[in-house]
């Protein structure tokens, strides 16, 4: 049940951002005129080593982009993991396209906007020879991956951190041979819930529920360059500790494929998603 599993890791992070893109938008807006009225430039105003500055310009960078390549890395197996292509230019319509190794084959996970799918070419033989499953609403796993979405947005995620994080900078470190800033945002998950209004009252509470598993608190590491971009996060919380984060890297800024829905004509039933998830 690697999907499943793959879900749920998802999901602990990726629901405390989904819901709040829409206030986010606009408070890093207002932030990132504080940055151009103090230094002209939020570019320039990040480089003076505030950590807020330095990540509302980070989201501001990042939003031009709108998308990139992406991978996941858990820190053990049983949490699964991805590499592929998100594109976060609409925020509403946050997308993915990763592949993972789920029960010895190469699964994908596609996620447009409100629909997941599962599939690839290792799912035809479970799914009749179509290639891929459309996962329904209140699907386990499928709300984990239309989660993913929101998870592998980085405007989202540095916006809602500047906002209401406390933080730090951790220091200048060589990250996969680049100069990067290395700062640091501590947040209240409680806090953090209760500012997702758009999400329905039931669903915070689930939301609020399954983010505690992982702490009361929650981590935050960002790995910025020098052209403000964000190379890589990592995320745990305070009942499981660092040696549980998650970690996502971003590359190739602007330059990920188009992600498309599968023909309606190569879906499987949703009989065979068991099929599927039990192989």
């Amino acid at each position: 049940m690697r999907a499943v599993r793959l879900a749920s890791a998802v999901a602990t992070t990726a629901l405390l951002l989904g819901a709040v893109t829409a206030c986010g938008g606009s408070k890093g807006g207002n932030d990132a005129k504080s940055g151009d009225a103090k230094g002209g430039d939020p570019i320039a105003a990040a480089l003076t080593g505030d950590p807020k500055a330095a990540l509302t310009a980070s989201a501001l960078v990042m939003q031009k982009a709108g998308n990139g390549k992406v991978s996941m890395v858990s820190p053990d197996d049983s949490k699964g993991g991805g590499t592929g292509d998100a594109d976060w230019k609409e925020p509403g319509k946050a997308s993915v396209d990763l592949v993972g190794d789920m029960g010895g084959r190469k699964l994908k996970i596609r996620v447009i906007g409100p629909d997941a799918y599962l599939g690839g070419d290792d799912a035809a033989a479970a799914l009749g020879g179509k290639h891929w499953v459309k996962l329904p609403a209140g699907n386990e796993a499928g709300d984990g991956f239309r989660a993913a979405g929101q998870m592998l947005n980085p405007v989202v995620l540095l916006t809602v951190a500047a906002q209401s994080g406390k933080l730090s900078k951790v220091g200048e470190e060589t990250l996969d041979g680049a100069q990067t800033t290395h700062l640091k945002a501590v947040e209240d998950t409680a806090t953090l819930v209760a500012g997702m209004s758009a999400l329905p009252e039931e669903q915070r509470k689930v939301v609020q529920k399954t983010l505690e598993q992982d702490g009361k608190t929650l981590t935050f590491d960002f790995w910025l360059n020098g052209k403000q971009e964000l190379v890589q996060y990592q995320e745990y919380g305070d009942s499981n500790g660092p040696k549980q984060a998650v970690t996502v890297k971003y590359s190739g800024l602007g330059k990920a494929a188009a992600i498309t829905a599968p023909a309606a004509t190569d879906l499987g039933s949703e009989a065979d998603l068991l099929k599927l998830l039990a192989g």
